[in-house]
């Protein structure tokens, strides 16, 4: 177990029975006794601890974002791919018996054919007021702001439901240049968009808006329309966070426009339960991932989302910046 400081890493270690004790990763990656390294740091240092991970042919978990930008995103995949070895990225989202019931139920063309999807992600942090801890993801240089942390797990989970981003367009307000440090009542700067709103085509032709903003009551809200229903997938008690779990769905069904002017024009509403409580926990989503991430290990697998598909969210953000700067629809390529 390895923190900066050693009297919380033998803490840390204690707790989880783990015999060793690390303050620099470097040293924990080349020891022989450790065969996965977990990268779960702020993310201006994910480059250098995947990097000596990978150097020593560890297998790797990192938290998301992989990277500051997409350049230390592709490296980091590149070189895993190159020595074989199991890397995960923890878009931990993917383990929600919520969410992938959703995707399944969308695949079995349970509302028919999917025509539209509306997003919304809000968070109280990150916007006119932040603490002392959170103040450098006010700072797009360190590549974990709003749009990365809120923007890239809940745009994950949109497409992982349905499906990739054809094209977009994109734009993104700074209401505050700087925030308050509440525990001081200082000032500092802040160059990251508390305002993202992007709209577009999915591959299968889905029209697609999500509305992610900061500094504002946390929500929470993915609602899927087809031809003959709704899936709402929320957060209750929402952070603005859909990793952190907690989530439900709710299935609406009505006829499809043939069927309107019949008797039997009915709309049916339930809340489908998915899980239990404790399945819905951000501990167990995390939980899911490492099992899935050892048995693609002991199996020469891999189907725990890994560092291309990281590569791949990074890209979709680019995008997103892109249109946004250039005010202009940006096509993907896959």
């Amino acid at each position: 177990m390895g923190t900066s400081r050693m009297e919380t890493a033998k803490k840390s270690a204690i707790k989880v029975n783990a015999t060793l004790a690390f303050t620099d990763y470097e040293e924990l990656a080349k020891s022989k006794d450790v065969d996965l390294v977990v990268v779960s740091i702020k993310v201006p240092s994910h480059y250098e601890a995947c990097i000596a991970a990978i150097g020593e042919n560890k297998h790797l978990y990192c938290e998301w974002p992989l990277g500051v930008d997409t350049v230390q995103a592709k490296e980091l995949a590149n070189l895993s791919n190159k020595r074989n070895i199991n890397h995960a990225i923890g878009l931990q989202a993917r383990q929600s018996p919520e969410v992938n019931y959703l995707k399944q139920a969308i695949e079995k063309g349970e509302i028919e054919k999917v025509l539209s999807c509306t997003m919304q992600v809000a968070t109280q942090s990150k916007g006119r007021i932040t603490d002392q801890r959170s103040a450098y993801l006010l700072k797009k240089e360190n590549g974990a702001n709003l749009l990365t942390i809120h923007g890239g797990h809940s745009l994950d989970v949109l497409c992982y439901i349905l499906d990739d981003f054809k094209e977009l367009t994109a734009t993104m307000n700074i209401n505050y240049t700087e925030a308050i440090i509440k525990e001081t009542g200082t000032k500092t700067p802040k160059n990251t968009a508390d305002q993202i709103l992007i709209h577009g085509t999915l591959v299968d032709g889905t029209s697609a808006s999500v509305h992610i903003q900061a500094g504002v009551y946390p929500n929470f809200h993915l609602e899927i329309r087809g031809e003959k229903g709704i899936f709402r997938l929320t957060q209750n008690n929402s952070s603005g966070h859909v990793q952190f779990g907690n989530l439900k769905v709710e299935k609406i069904t009505h006829p499809n426009y043939a069927a309107l002017n019949t008797e039997t024009d009915d709309v049916y509403s339930e809340e489908v339960k998915v899980s239990s409580v404790k399945d819905g926990s951000p501990r167990r989503y995390v939980e899911r991932a490492y099992n899935i991430l050892a048995k693609d290990i002991f199996g020469h697998k891999s189907k725990i989302p890994n560092f291309n598909d990281a590569v791949k969210l990074h890209q979709l953000l680019d995008a997103v910046r892109e249109s946004a700067k250039r005010d202009k629809k940006i096509v993907l390529t896959n």
